[in-house]
């Protein structure tokens, strides 16, 4: 009897150790990327599956695209290990660092100075930032880094402009890049702020309407995207991954599609400390604790 119970019980423990080795085996065959909802879901969908699709060539493993409701989620995704890569804003990337101990791995080309702009609804008689006070504003979604945080932040220093007292009424939060311009050309809001790489490809493709909304500033330069990790990902993969984005070339035409949809010409390595500023920006402004 206790050599069948212990017989039994021995099978029982091979066996859940060969499943846990099995769910191993099977998690690191598969890849699972994500990223911030910063634009519509089809606009996000045309843009990741060129890109997902790149990645499962070059790792040689699956590649899951999961999808995140809001700006949050993702950072929370990152930090409970149900995604191993995610695409960030440089204030989201603060966000997962300081809460879970993400990774910075690689960035656009154009990361490193990025710009937001300001549009204005044509009827609001705003020409020129100054003219701002005692409009209503828009931003994009609260934790975005070109579509909130500098926006404000250099609403204050350029302008003294306090976001939260000088406007008619408390900012609104668009959630996306696209949808502030779609609020200020309806006249729903007089002002917004957003992301210039937005802003540019939405006039490349008509999708403007420059009748009813204008730009009338532009930021300084600052550091923004960027492909994060979590934190106890294999060193091994993470160097992989990154070698996917630093080897595409403009030169060759199946690369040049991926990089024409991410809007760069090259990816670069990042570091931490590139991502200084944005984490001082955060805490001056009172957007991180």
């Amino acid at each position: 009897m206790v050599i069948s119970a212990f017989k039994h019980l021995a099978q029982a423990c091979l066996a859940t150790v060969a499943v846990s080795f099995a769910s191993l085996a099977h998690a690191e065959d598969i890849i699972r990327v994500s990223g911030i909802p910063d634009e519509n879901p089809t606009e996000l969908s045309r843009k990741y599956q060129p890109l997902v699709d790149h990645l499962q060539k070059s790792l040689g493993v699956k590649v899951i695209y999961v999808p995140v409701i809001d700006y949050g989620a993702a950072v929370s995704a990152l930090g409970a290990g149900k995604i191993d890569f995610a695409w960030l804003g440089g204030f989201t990337y603060v966000q997962a660092k300081v809460m879970s101990g993400a990774k910075p791995v690689v960035m656009r080309d154009i990361d490193r100075e990025f710009k937001s702009v300001f549009i204005a609804y044509n009827g609001s008689g705003v020409n020129k930032p100054e003219d701002m006070r005692g409009k209503s504003f828009a931003f994009g979604a609260k934790s975005s880094t070109s579509g909130h945080l500098f926006p404000r932040h250099f609403l204050k220093t350029n302008f003294n402009i306090d976001a939260d007292r000088d406007f008619a009424g408390a900012p609104v939060y668009s959630g996306a890049h696209d949808a502030t311009v779609k609020m200020v050309e309806s006249g729903k809001v007089q002002v917004g702020a957003l992301n210039i790489e937005v802003w540019n490809r939405l006039l490349d493709n008509n999708k403007v309407d420059l009748a009813k909304v204008k730009p009338i500033w532009t930021t300084p330069p600052f550091v923004d995207y960027v492909w994060t990790a979590r934190k106890d990902l294999p060193p091994e993969t993470v160097k992989k991954f990154a070698a996917a984005f630093l080897t595409l070339d403009m030169a060759k035409p199946a690369d040049r599609a991926v990089l024409d949809l991410q809007g760069a010409k090259k990816f670069v390595p990042a570091k931490e400390e590139d991502f200084l500023v944005i984490e001082q920006v955060g805490r001056s402004t009172g957007l991180l604790k």
